[in-house]
């Protein structure tokens, strides 16, 4: 018999699903607590003002929270400029690998060093590189410099983004950012959703006791032990710790990009606008002959059935007909053109790769180099000294120091970056590295070969076929004297003599 589910019970097997996946979700990953209330978000007010944004540009390190505010707007406002952004994050492949640096130590290269490069290798798994770097990138091209907390257990980790407000870059410790919070900022309400570390913070911020020097400065901002902050600005130190976004300055073409399209619409509506004229009969004297209730209510008809873009007058007066047509901007969309153009420009990418025109494909195979080149040179580095941060604090048998490196390749140019380490095999290049530019992460190199060679034997499994690099006439088809082959050419293996073989065509011996 089926058992009627009452509401209550329902809701107490909603409540056990939930809690069913998300300890199978905690079992791969750290859990961050959602803010269904955004108050973890910037708290910044946007502008669109061409006369504000040019205040705002004369002092940049002054108004970088409100440049990023302006810059995140028109991020979603944009197309132009969401395409762009999105385009620099994509153009990275994030791939990486890892290698000791043995120096002038004497190390064991036994298998200490083999399961240390395990243990480093699973250590970044946890760390989720190709899903957070583009995350950090994208974030750090709009705010100018990002704050992060990082949330971290035995199954993973994951990361809390501050508002660019409420912190400061203080200083530079093993090459990573690290910033204050400035704990006046935060409320009450939010208390759950903060680490156990700002949680205190909190707490002694509050309870005015003695605050330790080297964690306090000013009596409000409190150094952050796990906080990494990043920027491509290197000073950012001497800037109070303030930085803005390197397409800060695009914002005032955007402004007049907008300007120029609002202007083609009032041209399009003035093109297409019609005008009605209603005469007022009139006596000798020129008075109304009607009365005006009347009259109102003629043109109260009048405008009630009108469609749309006819417009109706009522005057006892004649009306000049001046015709509408071409009394706007007739040059608009030359101006949106122009405008766009200088939007790239002031965004270093090729319009031609977003729809525009262009002379020349190099043009394009050019820029996407120059963009590869400033990511290789700004974004990576920033990245490789988080990461060589954190895999300082992973422990090792060997002692030795492991490093991590991305690849420098792009997606835009994936098979000419693979082919060049491919290349570099041939006189004596790392395999690692040329794995990795095929995609591998360094945990699925290791495990992805054992497997395939001792767990399934892959070589015995992929028999190599037959062909003419792999076998010799020695071994041909013809070889047990079989008179009645019906396929003259069975069997015959090597290069033909001709370049124009046929079925009858001598072949060159493939044996030795």
């Amino acid at each position: 018999m089926v058992r009627n589910r009452t509401p209550r019970g329902r809701k107490r097997t909603y409540e056990r699903n939930s809690a069913r996946t998300h300890h199978n979700r905690s079992s791969e990953y750290v859990s961050i607590l959602a803010d269904p209330k955004s108050r973890l978000q910037s708290t910044q007010t946007a502008t669109t003002s061409k006369s504000t944004i040019k205040s705002y540009l004369q002092r940049p390190q002054q108004s970088a929270t409100s440049i990023a505010g302006a810059l995140r707007s028109a991020y979603v406002s944009s197309g132009v400029i969401s395409k762009v952004i999105d385009y620099y994050q994509s153009h990275p492949t994030y791939n990486y690998s890892i290698s000791p640096v043995l120096g002038n130590k004497v190390y064991k290269t036994d298998a200490n060093m083999r399961n240390d490069y395990i243990d480093v290798a699973y250590g970044l798994m946890n760390l989720n590189i190709k899903f957070y770097a583009p995350y950090f990138f994208r974030e750090t091209l709009i705010d100018g410099v990002t704050y992060f907390y990082k949330y971290e257990d035995a199954t993973g980790v994951g990361y809390l983004k501050f508002p660019s407000e409420w912190c400061r870059v203080s200083n530079i410790q093993d090459g990573v950012y690290r910033f204050r919070i400035d704990m006046s900022k935060i409320k009450q309400e939010i208390y759950d959703m903060l680490p156990t570390e700002l949680q205190q913070a909190y707490d002694t911020y509050h309870g005015g006791g003695d605050k330790d020097e080297t964690k306090w400065y000013d009596n409000k901002w409190y150094y952050v032990e796990d906080g990494v902050a990043f920027t491509f600005d290197p000073n950012v130190i001497v800037n109070g710790g303030q930085a803005v976004s390197p397409f800060a300055s695009v914002l005032l073409d955007s402004i007049s990009l907008d300007k120029a399209k609002d202007n083609i619409e009032i041209k399009d509506n003035l093109d297409t606008v019609r005008i009605l004229h209603s005469k007022v009969p009139v006596d000798s004297n020129g008075e109304p002959s009607i009365p005006l209730k009347h009259v109102k209510l003629y043109d109260e008809l009048m405008k009630a059935r009108l469609p749309e873009g006819v417009k109706a007058i009522t005057t006892p007066t004649n009306v000049t007909n001046i015709p509408l047509n071409g009394a706007g901007n007739s040059g608009g969309y030359e101006t949106v053109g122009k405008t766009l153009e200088q939007v790239f420009f002031d965004l270093g990418a090729p319009g031609a790769m977003f729809g525009g025109t262009t002379n020349s494909a190099n043009v394009v195979k050019t820029s996407i180099k120059k963009d590869a080149n400033w990511i290789y040179t700004n974004l990576f580095p920033m990245l490789e000294s988080y990461y060589n941060y954190e895999i300082s604090q992973i422990k090792t048998k060997s002692k030795a120091k492991w490093v991590i490196k991305f690849i420098r390749e792009s997606n835009f140019t994936l098979k000419d970056d693979i082919a060049s380490y491919k290349d570099q095999l041939s006189f004596g290049g790392s395999r690692m590295d040329y794995m990795a530019a095929s995609g591998m992460n360094p945990e699925e190199i290791i495990s992805k070969l054992e497997f395939e060679q001792k767990v399934l034997d892959i070589d015995s499994l992929m028999v190599v076929k037959p062909t003419s690099n792999t076998i010799s006439s020695k071994n041909s088809g013809n070889s047990n004297g079989n008179k009645n082959n019906l396929n003259p050419v069975k069997g015959e293996v090597g290069r033909p003599k001709t370049d124009n073989p046929t079925d009858d065509t001598d072949r060159l011996d493939g044996g030795a």
